[in-house]
């Protein structure tokens, strides 16, 4: 790591290596968003020095050299960021900062679209299934293979699930529950995330808490009132627990009409998911990361660009 360049680093969850419906690796793993907790300690080993964001953001907001180091970023808002992560860092004198939908926590039934989606696929009863597509078209593929489950966590089926409405989405992930006999059980928020009322906890610990967005939408489809909703509605959630609010596109979608609102919300800075490192005359409203990812046992995906889940 150069003397006059930091990197921000992309995590997302920290749970056990499983096997899933058919015996198959979960869906985050294969998505390579999911290490254990042995593989993060290994990251971190690795990361070299780590710094708060708030440093950084001073650094690029007074036009000084960018400190050399690592941030350590955790996005969702995930329970064992909490349980796990928290304790982890403040063992080790570490700090990072956690992005939190607003909208999506343990104490209600609202899951993020990609949680219910691989949630079905790593507990599907059927080895199959065929979903209609917003576009019109059908995808039709196996989910009682690695090959075939993979394509089902990065294929066609994902990418049109990201880019579509909310009514679309909540139509593909009905349709999808019913073609593999599966439903997402009711308490899922609560065994997936921190509840509204645990944000403070890591804050209290040294970490910082960041919003990222109400209901987790791809920002750029949303209409100008909606976004500032999300935004800003968000961000003002977080202010109850951090006065300085910093914020992550969620699925990395960003705009200038985006980058506008975001500075308009008054956050203190604004991650981006492309990859690169950051140096002087960084723009603290788009900033960089590196996505982390899983490291076994598929050595394709150790590293890769920092991606949405």
């Amino acid at each position: 790591m150069g003397s006059e360049s930091a990197t921000i680093l992309m995590f997302h969850r920290v749970i056990p290596d499983e096997p899933c419906a058919f015996g198959l690796p979960g869906c985050y793993r294969l998505r390579g968003t999911a290490m254990t907790e042995l593989e993060f300690r290994r990251a971190l080993d690795v990361a070299g020095p780590i710094i708060p964001l708030s440093v950084l953001e001073e650094a690029i907001a007074e036009r000084r050299s960018v400190p050399p180091g690592a941030v350590l970023t955790f996005d969702d808002g995930y329970r064992e960021h909490l349980d796990i992560v928290t304790p982890l860092l403040t063992e080790r004198g570490m700090t990072g900062t956690f992005y939190v939908a607003t909208g999506l926590h343990g104490g209600q039934h609202r899951v993020g679209v990609v949680d219910a989606w691989y949630w079905l696929l790593d507990h599907a009863q059927r080895p199959a299934a065929a979903c209609p597509l917003p576009d019109g078209t059908t995808y039709d593929g196996r989910v009682d293979t690695i090959e075939g489950k993979r394509a089902w966590v990065m294929g066609p089926a994902k990418a049109a699930l990201l880019a579509a409405t909310g009514p679309d989405q909540a139509a593909m992930l009905d349709c999808l529950a019913e073609m593999l006999g599966c439903s997402p059980p009711e308490d899922l928020a609560a065994r997936l995330y921190m509840r509204q009322d645990e944000w403070a906890v890591p804050a209290a610990s040294g970490m910082s808490v960041g919003a990222h967005s109400v209901t987790h939408p791809r920002l750029t489809q949303l209409d100008d009132v909606t976004l500032a909703d999300e935004i800003g509605r968000s961000v003002e959630a977080i202010r109850q627990v951090e006065a300085r609010v910093a914020f992550a596109y969620p699925d990395g979608a960003y705009d200038a009409r985006i980058v506008e609102a975001a500075r308009r919300a008054g956050v203190s800075s604004a991650v981006t998911c492309v990859e690169g490192t950051i140096c002087g005359g960084a723009t603290v409203l788009a900033l960089p990361r590196r996505f982390v990812s899983s490291i076994a046992p598929f050595p394709a995906e150790v590293v890769s660009p920092a991606s949405p889940g």
